[in-house]
């Protein structure tokens, strides 16, 4: 398929809103890395490209060469100067940073109803132009985008923007205009394409096995995978000993209403003994992990012609690396998710009928309730932060922020005299960061009682409100 626009990345922010943006639209989109070859490009010839950067993207990495393959081209942000660098142009020092700047557009195809205002600019750099180069944009005497036009190859200083109706217009500009693409990209697309991908590797009478958590990417891949194999496929469900009060209950409930066959294995004890010691982060991860996967080739080695693993992998989590080597399996992997973004994957969910609650569950990582314990894991303090958390998440829950909230939940540190010390987190998500919500006085109030109430070990209760960098956030 190469009615699409292949974007390659220099920043998963940037690159990640800008295929989400076009998606929305109906344009596929697709992100591949930033040191992908003209020869790759050239083979999967897609109708655009787009280079998204940040401040800290190399120049290096850039095929000069994807210049020759008469692709429409369109780089923002910093990517825009890795673009006029293999034009044979320049940057220099830095003429806007951190402010608000009145742009004015000239005549082009990229900001057709686009009209000349105010837009942030987190930074614009001295821009030299070579010959066949044009200035389409300014601020200030500062040259803010330009473009090649007989090339079709375009560059601006700026990315996009949370609410942001004119870089949507931008995008839609170089994608459905000067490239030519079609909307052909909607859910009920992409899950007929998931399923004949999964049901072409699934040929045959191998049986599958997938891997559920109660959460929506799990239960999802669980629903598509049912439909292709049938009774020949399994859903595993691990109790770690790390979960959420009332998961495990939930989750065999879901099944069941859902009429797909779910075996639930305990592995609590096994798990908590394992963690005994462990302090480390990394540690703690690999003990979880290596339970899961010896539980998933347990499982698959006691039923006959067991040949696939169903693994709930959003294309977000392979962005971010957040996966397992599959080559570690002895089965092979298949990731009926592996072309959907986080918030497709809750789209597709209600496309699928599954309720809103479960479409907007919020992320929780794979190490569970172990994630959100600095330093040793035991079922005493198991026991704390699960009665932390699930007071936490009735409060916020009663006054009506569940939805609004990107995420919230309270990680259990020690405090001096073999007490503990609880710290609340809840956050908003803007652009690239996790921002401290604005939460109520007299819910945090209640919410620190009732937590000092049932765990007497709780000696002081906190709320967090530090900024985080979304890929720095250390407990997800």
């Amino acid at each position: 398929m190469n009615d699409m626009i292949l974007i390659l990345n220099y920043s998963n922010e940037f690159a990640m809103e800008a295929a989400q943006r076009l998606r929305a639209e109906k344009v596929y989109s697709h992100v591949v890395s930033g040191a992908t070859t003209a020869a790759q490009i050239r083979e999967m010839a897609p109708r655009g490209i787009i280079l998204s950067g940040a401040p800290t993207c190399e120049t290096g990495v850039f095929d000069a060469g994807i210049l020759d393959l008469d692709i429409p081209i369109l780089a923002m942000g910093h990517a825009s100067h890795i673009l006029l660098a293999a034009q044979g142009g320049a940057s220099a020092g830095v003429a806007l940073e951190n402010k608000k700047a009145m742009v004015e557009y000239e005549e082009s195809p990229l900001f057709r109803d686009i009209q000349s205002g105010e837009r942030f600019i987190a930074e614009a750099l001295v821009l030299m132009l070579p010959p066949d180069v044009q200035m389409n944009a300014s601020a200030g005497g500062c040259t803010i985008a330009f473009e090649r036009a007989e090339k079709k190859q375009y560059g601006v200083q700026f990315e996009l923007e949370r609410n942001d109706p004119d870089g949507t217009t931008l995008l839609m500009n170089f994608a459905r205009d000067i490239c030519g693409c079609t909307p052909w990209w909607t859910m009920e697309r992409a899950i007929k394409q998931a399923m004949e991908k999964m049901a072409e590797a699934a040929q045959g009478s191998g049986r599958a096995v997938c891997a559920v958590s109660g959460g929506v990417d799990s239960t999802v891949a669980a629903i598509l995978a049912h439909r292709v194999f049938g009774e020949r496929m399994t859903a595993i469900f691990v109790d770690t000993g790390l979960l959420r009060e009332g998961e495990r209950e939930n989750a065999v409930q879901l099944f069941e209403g859902l009429g797909i066959p779910l075996q639930c294995v305990d592995r609590a004890d096994a798990v908590l003994d394992a963690l005994a010691g462990k302090e480390e982060r990394r540690e703690k991860n690999s003990v979880v992990a290596k339970c899961l996967y010896d539980e998933v080739e347990r499982q698959s080695a006691s039923m006959p012609d067991m040949e696939f693993f169903i693994r709930g992998m959003n294309y977000s989590d392979f962005l971010h690396s957040r996966y397992s080597d599959e080559d570690s399996y002895t089965l092979k992997v298949l990731d009926p998710l592996a072309a959907l973004f986080k918030a497709e994957v809750r789209e597709a969910a209600l496309e699928l009928g599954l309720p809103q609650e479960l479409a907007e569950r919020k992320p929780f990582p794979a190490l569970g309730l172990g994630d959100r314990i600095i330093g040793e894991v035991t079922r005493e303090r198991l026991k704390t932060l699960r009665a932390a958390e699930a007071i936490f998440a009735e409060e916020i829950a009663k006054a009506g922020l569940d939805r609004r909230l990107y995420k919230y939940f309270p990680v259990l540190t020690g405090y001096g005299g073999g007490g503990e010390m609880v710290l609340l987190r809840a956050v908003m998500r803007t652009g690239g960061m996790l921002m401290p919500a604005r939460m109520p006085h007299d819910l945090l109030e209640r919410t620190t009682q009732r937590i000092l109430e049932a765990a007497p070990v709780v000696r002081r209760v906190f709320f967090d409100c530090t900024p985080t960098p979304v890929e720095q956030e250390s407990f997800t």
